[in-house]
């Protein structure tokens, strides 16, 4: 199951939700019950030399962002 990050419309709290795709649109927000709104976010890999990154490009050097820049 997808981990989907969330932000509540009533009391800003963001959270990560485990959800199958069919109930996404029945979260409601943990802290005071409100409905969400679903934050896009990059996505973590591994490839073939183990190192993680974002999105479909990888590090691109410099950016301080992740752990490879730093």
């Amino acid at each position: 199951m997808p981990t989907y990050d969330f932000i509540c419309k009533k009391c800003s709290h963001k959270f990560s939700e485990f959800v199958s795709l069919r109930e996404k649109g029945n979260v409601k927000c943990p802290i005071c019950g409100g409905n969400v709104e679903q934050l896009f976010t990059d996505f973590m890999y591994v490839g073939k030399g183990g190192s993680g990154g974002s999105g479909s490009g990888g590090c691109s050097g410099g950016c301080g962002g992740c752990s490879g820049c730093r």
